[in-house]
């Protein structure tokens, strides 16, 4: 038994929508439209000439005899073939067989619970960037100031000593900013966490461990020898740098390490030693610093007199410093690939949500308050210390992740075996036999 075609196929052609640019047309003079009420009336008066354009010739394509056209059919050698019916039954599941009333996950953390970590984890956030604002000697108005530039434009425009004072209004716009992003965030974990995949330990640990050591180390060690190159280091693509080499070495090392995990985690160092500097690359082509801005900041360390270099200097190409560069680099990936073997075994497991949200907080919170503020007030950029930031968010995210798990479950209706649906075990015609 077949199917056959219908009758309109055999045709010479199909009626098909006609193609056209008014949606384009129309959607091009929307964003003008939008972008003339905050910038130009240029933008404005072309973008409603074009929102008249694009919507009258839409219409005109929905008018009765227009807006199509005749598509030719392929060469009947080309066309697919009929489909062949076969009558049959498909198997019926039965208690025991793989997938026989299978329900993953059986309960999930209700949405409640992501609002109750954005809170717990909002609350504790600050501190970490008040201890910075103490430590650093800023007052702990500082980041609260900061913070409050990724929506207001003004705020770009006042110097270091207005950042350091208190003020109100900044205090004010910063706290409901900081609630709104730490609620979402939450909010956000909360949907995400029952589809998140499981982590590997070594993966786990590898996302983790590298950024924070390899940050922490470099912040440190910089803080001392040279403030100068610290500050010109953009730190959070420092970090997705380090988030890229943690990860590509515990690969490299779960991959091999049945065999001698010493040797494993070499490689792993060597290898994702090869493939770290990309985002660090691409940054500095994005900024137009050129290729070998990022090896000459770190052969910079050896520099006698590295505060004295200028940004031209270090956008330069310089044999020696390369050369002293990838030294430091490769010394640098292979120790910390081998402590990685050393270390992993004596570590415990990450529970996965954890891990998770240790990983997906600072990279959303960081990705978006850095786009934001590049946007909004690009000086600020510049000013505010996003190592420090960096770490703020990690500890929301755990603490968001902790309270999230430990959190009440509930089970998924309408299949879950939950106590108000003892009715659907019941009504189980195999169960009741």
């Amino acid at each position: 038994m077949t199917l056959e075609p219908p009758a309109a196929q055999e045709s010479a052609g199909v009626d098909m929508p006609a193609p056209t640019a008014a949606p384009l047309v129309l959607s091009l003079g929307i964003v003008l439209m939008a972008a003339g009420v905050a910038t130009n009336m240029a933008f404005l008066l072309t973008g409603g000439v074009l929102f008249v354009v694009g919507l009258g010739r839409w219409i005109s394509q929905l008018l009765p005899h227009r807006g199509h056209c005749r598509e030719a059919l392929v060469e009947p050698a080309l066309r697919p073939r009929p489909v062949v019916v076969e009558p049959g039954a498909v198997e019926r599941m039965r208690r025991g067989m793989p997938g026989y009333r299978l329900r993953l996950p059986e309960k999930v953390h209700p949405l409640s619970a992501g609002v109750k970590g954005g809170i717990v984890g909002g609350l504790v956030m600050p501190l970490p960037a008040l201890v910075y604002g103490v430590l650093s000697g800023r007052g702990i108005w500082y980041p609260i100031n900061l913070l409050s530039g990724m929506l207001l434009p003004n705020v770009g425009d006042l110097s270091v000593a207005e950042l350091e004072r208190f003020s109100p209004s900044l205090l004010l716009i910063g706290v409901v900013i900081h609630a709104t992003i730490s609620l979402m965030l939450g909010l956000i974990y909360g949907v995400l966490m029952p589809m998140l995949p499981h982590l590997a330990r070594p993966i786990a640990w590898g996302a983790l461990l590298m950024p924070l050591l390899w940050t922490a180390v470099s912040y440190s060690v910089l803080g001392v020898v040279n403030r100068t190159i610290r500050g010109y280091i953009e730190w959070p693509w420092f970090v997705l740098s380090q988030l890229i080499f943690g990860v590509t070495a515990a690969i490299v090392f779960m991959r091999m390490s049945h065999r001698n995990r010493y040797m494993a985690g070499f490689l792993g160092g060597l290898i994702g030693g090869a493939i770290m500097p990309i985002p660090a690359v691409l940054w500095s082509l994005l900024m137009k610093h050129g290729i070998w801005y990022p090896v000459n900041l770190l052969a910079a360390m050896g520099y006698p007199n590295p505060g004295e270099l200028s940004i031209e200097q270090l956008e330069s190409f310089h044999p020696t410093w390369l050369a002293f560069g990838v030294a430091v680099h490769l010394a640098l990936t292979i120790s910390f690939g081998l402590a990685f073997a050393l270390v992993l075994p004596r570590m415990p497991s990450i529970p996965g949500p954890i891990a998770w949200g240790g990983l997906l907080m600072p990279l959303l919170w960081t990705a978006s308050s850095y786009g934001l503020m590049g946007v909004v007030n690009p000086v600020l950029q510049q000013r505010v210390d996003w190592a420090w930031f960096v770490v703020s968010q990690f500890v929301f995210g755990v603490v968001a992740a902790i309270v999230v798990v430990r959190s009440e479950e509930v089970h998924i209706p309408p299949a879950g075996r939950g106590a108000e649906r003892t009715d659907y075990i019941a009504s189980d015609p195999e169960a009741q036999a």
